[in-house]
């Protein structure tokens, strides 16, 4: 889905510098939609950086611990993602839920503005899910006293 919305992205975007340069003439909603797809793009991607555990992390913290301690603080970083991901889809949601209430419409595409806006509490929500296995993983781990990789 990703590549999907990347190609559409760069085939919108050509479009409209084909229509600007060459015809003299833009479209209106062209920026518009490559801005939305691009926030979906974003938060679906940080979730499928959390599968794939490519999110950067601050480690000095780590070349200091060893064993169960760098667990127990791999666990707490992990614990704190979680509730600030917790945050963002409850909140997305209650700001989704204003918008289709409202009945806001995009300025250029007069789409529904939660459908750019459900981005947040989607992605969130999925990255949350996501990191409920591994903070499984290492609550075992420290409850087995395991000290292995964090």
């Amino acid at each position: 889905m990703l590549v999907g919305s990347l190609a559409l992205t760069v085939c919108v975007v050509f479009l409209q510098v084909i229509m600007r340069y060459v015809f003299n003439s833009s479209l209106s909603w062209s920026e518009e939609l490559t801005r939305y797809v691009f926030v979906w793009q974003i938060w679906l991607g940080a979730s499928l950086g959390v599968r794939e555990g490519k999110h950067i992390r601050v480690e000095i913290i780590y070349r200091y611990l060893k064993g169960k301690k760098k667990y127990a603080v791999d666990l707490a970083a992990i614990i704190v993602w979680f509730a600030f991901c917790l945050f963002l889809a409850v909140n997305g949601t209650y700001l989704v839920l204003d918008l289709m209430r409202k009945n806001s419409l995009s300025a250029a595409m007069e789409i529904p503005m939660y459908a750019a806006y459900a981005s947040v509490p989607v992605g969130s929500g999925i990255m949350g899910l996501r990191l409920l296995p591994q903070i499984y993983d290492r609550v075992v781990a420290l409850t087995r006293g395991e000290g292995g990789r964090a």
